[in-house]
């Protein structure tokens, strides 16, 4: 089973990071400064080869979200998560990290998970597997769902199905996206921190882990760091044109100490390090095959 890192978001490393990881020298710091979901960040802190990881993001709904997930908000034993409705999603999702990532269409912050016709059915999936509420359409699963622990209830409420192929949307119904998102954010809690008091678990987070949220631009460089970027890729439409890709290559490559990034292949004027060829995917319909590629200022 592949470990899943950071939370759902979109262009995700979380399945290349080791492969990243594994490849970057040991120092006193792993500097994140594109972090995005927190998978490269996650996959350095487990790897021990640093004393302390900066994650940075200029995005400020991030931020707040990680580090909301590290301290254990989303922990089941206090935290049952309501459905969010469409009407809730775009009247939040520009000032709530949670409600953007966690319940929008391929995690993109964009569009609502849902189509108009699958959120009711949806509604009731979530309420009968979170709170037990009485279900119109899953009455025989009733049986079959019996824990008061919401992820062996999830898992029961999915195997019913597979074992029963009923007539509904089994690809749809059976995974409960959002659930399954949610456990990425609940495992966070768990991954480094323990089953520790808040307090402590923030006092061992800030030792641990640094998060910052501005520009790559603002990094400060100390010695020991090694420093990370995996900025929008060039010719993403979703979520890269609007960055300025040239002076990111100018800022890269003028730093007198070893930056390592993250592209497609393609980028002239650095050591290519690392490649591998990966389906990449920004949506429904819209897949394609690219070579992840790792390069570096020196060497």
């Amino acid at each position: 089973m592949n470990v899943l890192y950071g939370i759902p978001y979109q262009g995700s490393k979380t399945k290349i990071a080791p492969n990243i990881i594994h490849l970057l020298p040991k120092g006193k710091r792993f500097c994140d400064l594109f972090g995005g979901g927190f998978a490269m960040s996650h996959c350095a802190r487990l790897s021990n080869k640093w004393d302390v990881v900066l994650y940075n993001e200029l995005n400020p709904l991030l931020p707040p979200l990680i580090t909301d997930a590290l301290l254990g908000k989303y922990n089941y034993n206090r935290f049952k998560p309501q459905f969010v409705t469409r009407e809730q999603f775009y009247r939040d999702k520009d000032k709530d990290g949670y409600i953007r990532y966690i319940w929008s269409f391929g995690n993109s912050g964009k569009e609502y998970m849902f189509g108009q016709d699958l959120e009711p059915l949806k509604r009731e999936a979530h309420d009968f597997v979170v709170f037990g509420k009485p279900t119109k359409h899953f009455k025989q699963a009733e049986k079959a769902v019996t824990s008061k622990d919401i992820h062996k209830r999830r898992m029961q409420f999915c195997g019913y199905f597979r074992q029963r192929k009923k007539r509904f949307d089994i690809e749809q119904l059976e995974r409960l996206e959002r659930l399954e998102r949610l456990e990425q954010l609940e495992r966070l809690a768990r991954f480094d921190l323990q089953q520790l008091e808040q307090l402590e678990r923030l006092q061992q987070l800030e030792q641990r882990i640094k998060i910052t949220c501005g520009s790559y631009t603002d990094y400060q460089h100390q010695d020991g760091d090694i420093v990370y970027c995996d900025p929008p890729y060039e010719g993403t439409a979703d979520y890269g044109d609007s960055f300025r890709h040239n002076a990111f290559y100018e800022w890269v490559a003028t730093r007198p100490y070893q930056v390592w990034f993250s592209s497609y292949q393609g980028v002239k004027g650095f050591k290519l390090v690392w490649a591998k060829q990966l389906r990449s995917s920004l949506g429904a319909g819209n897949s394609s095959i690219n070579f992840e590629c790792l390069y570096t200022n020196k060497g």
